[in-house]
C-alpha cells in the first residue's frame, strides 16, 4: 500500500492552525444557516461535528496539494451540490459526510487526521494532477465527458507515452503524456511503484465522445487508492 507523503512545511503550519480549533462546531456560523441542509446540520450535534471535521479536511487538502488546490475546490463544490445538498434528512447527511471524509482521509497530515472516528471503506484520494498549463497543446473544451478507470498505474515514461492506467479489461488509458510531465506529476513515480495497488482515476475524456482511451490533459485528474 502506498503512503501519501506530506511536506513537513505544511504539517507545521497546520499544527499551528488547528491547535486551538473547537472540537464541536459547524464549519459555518449556525446563526446564518439559511438552507434546510444547513439547519439540519446545526440541529444535530454529531452532524455539526462532521461538518467541522470536513471543513478542516478540505482546508488541509488544499494546503498539502497546493498545485491542485483549484481542482479540490471544484470537486468540493460539486460534492456539495450533487451529494450533500440533495439530502433530505440527517441519516443521508451523516452517510454523505462520512464517505467524503473517507475520500479525503488519504491526504491528511497528523494535525487534522481523525483518529477516533471510524470512516467507511471507500476509495481515498492520494493525488491530483492539475490541468496542463499549456492551453495550446491541451485546449480547454466546454462540457467535457466524464471518465473514470480502475486499474494499475504504470510508468511507461522511458519506453512509452508517459503514465498510463492499465484497466482490468487489459486496455491502457493515458493519464499524463510525456510532454506534460512537470513538478505537478512527480508524485506519479512513487505511486506507480506500488504494483499491487489498484487506483481509481477520475477525470475527463480526451475527446468529446465517451469511450476515449486517454484522459484529457486539460482537466483535473483525481487519483484514489482503492481499499
Amino acid at each position: 500500500m502506498s503512503t501519501f507523503k506530506i511536506p513537513k512545511l505544511y504539517v507545521f503550519g497546520l499544527l499551528a492552525l488547528y491547535a486551538n480549533a473547537p472540537s464541536i462546531a459547524a464549519s459555518f456560523p449556525c446563526e446564518k444557516a439559511s438552507t434546510p441542509v444547513e439547519r439540519l446540520i446545526c440541529q444535530d450535534k454529531e452532524l455539526s461535528d462532521y461538518d467541522a471535521y470536513l471543513g478542516r479536511y478540505y482546508a488541509a487538502a488544499r494546503s498539502v496539494l497546493p498545485q491542485a488546490s483549484q481542482c479540490i475546490s471544484v470537486d468540493q463544490k460539486q460534492w456539495l451540490r450533487r451529494v450533500r445538498d440533495v439530502c433530505k434528512d440527517t441519516l443521508c447527511l451523516k452517510k454523505a459526510y462520512l464517505l467524503r471524509l473517507g475520500e479525503l482521509n488519504g491526504v491528511q497530515p497528523g494535525a487534522t487526521l481523525l483518529k477516533n472516528l471510524k470512516l467507511p471503506d471507500t476509495p481515498t484520494l492520494v493525488a491530483i494532477i492539475p490541468p496542463a498549463e499549456d492551453q495550446i497543446a491541451a485546449p480547454r473544451r466546454p462540457n467535457p465527458v466524464s471518465m473514470s478507470v480502475t486499474g494499475k498505474l504504470l510508468n511507461e515514461v522511458s519506453d512509452g507515452d508517459g503514465y498510463v492506467v492499465l484497466a482490468k479489461d487489459g486496455r491502457k488509458h493515458l493519464l499524463v503524456g510525456l510532454m506534460f510531465l512537470d513538478d505537478s506529476t512527480t508524485q506519479l513515480e512513487w505511486l506507480s511503484k506500488a504494483g499491487s495497488t489498484d487506483y481509481l482515476v477520475k477525470g475527463a475524456a480526451s475527446a468529446e465522445e465517451a469511450g476515449s482511451v486517454s484522459f484529457s490533459q486539460a482537466a483535473c485528474r483525481y487519483i484514489y487508492r482503492v481499499q
